[in-house]
């Protein structure tokens, strides 16, 4: 927990402080400093007082191998059982640590490969590197027939309760149906819904490398 825990809370190449990482875990700064000078003795962090600490190359590796089943479990749990987000990743935690390399690999090939969890965070490869991120482009800037998977929802919770009620969150697949001057019509799943162009702009999406035959139609 505690290489997954650095891993999702780093920023870039600096040093995680010791402060933030024993809040997240909910125990004394004394504890985390404990633990990871015993992590760095094993080759998995590298501490230095006062600043916080990385992860070595092989804690990278190991945090990669839980993250990416926490992450495809997140997807699984959201998409195919439709709990929330907090459920989801609740749920992930006690799956991640029993889930065999066959089992991961099986339940990505299901997924159809996603690259982001319901978060937006990517999913690392068998591999333990990140997939290789496109351009990202706002969904208002698509071509009707284009289609990929959502990244990110810029957006406050309003407008965040409407999107998720309807499908569309990140890492949710869709494929542009048709566009009108001040709105589109978005297919995710077996259902379509209508964006106001204002919306569709703070939705970051990623294009499929295959697109869907082009589907000229208006919207009324």
């Amino acid at each position: 927990m505690y290489l997954v825990t650095i891993a999702r809370l780093r920023e870039g190449d600096h040093p995680l402080p010791l402060s933030r990482l024993a809040k997240e875990l909910s125990i004394s700064p004394i504890s985390a400093n404990e633990m990871c000078r015993k992590m760095q003795d094993e080759g998995l962090v590298a501490y230095l007082p006062y600043k916080g600490v990385s992860l070595t190359p092989e804690g990278e590796r190991r945090a990669c191998y839980v993250l990416r089943r926490h992450r495809l479990w997140e997807v699984f749990l959201v998409k195919q059982l439709g709990l929330d987000s907090t459920q989801a990743h609740e749920a992930a935690c006690e799956l991640e640590h029993t889930t065999s390399d066959l089992v991961a690999d099986r339940l990505d090939t299901f997924l159809e490969h996603p690259t982001v969890n319901p978060e937006g965070l990517p999913i690392p490869r068998a591999n333990c590197n990140l997939p290789a991120a496109e351009s990202l482009r706002p969904l208002s800037a698509l071509h009707v027939g284009q289609s990929g998977h959502v990244v990110r929802c810029e957006v406050d919770d309003a407008a965040k309760s409407f999107l998720e009620a309807h499908g569309v969150r990140p890492g949710a697949r869709f494929v542009l149906v048709a566009t009108a001057q001040e709105s589109l019509l978005v297919e995710v799943g077996l259902s379509k819904v209508s964006l106001s162009r204002g919306l569709a702009d703070a939705i970051q999406v990623e294009l499929r490398d295959v697109q869907r035959t082009t589907r000229q139609s208006g919207l009324t």
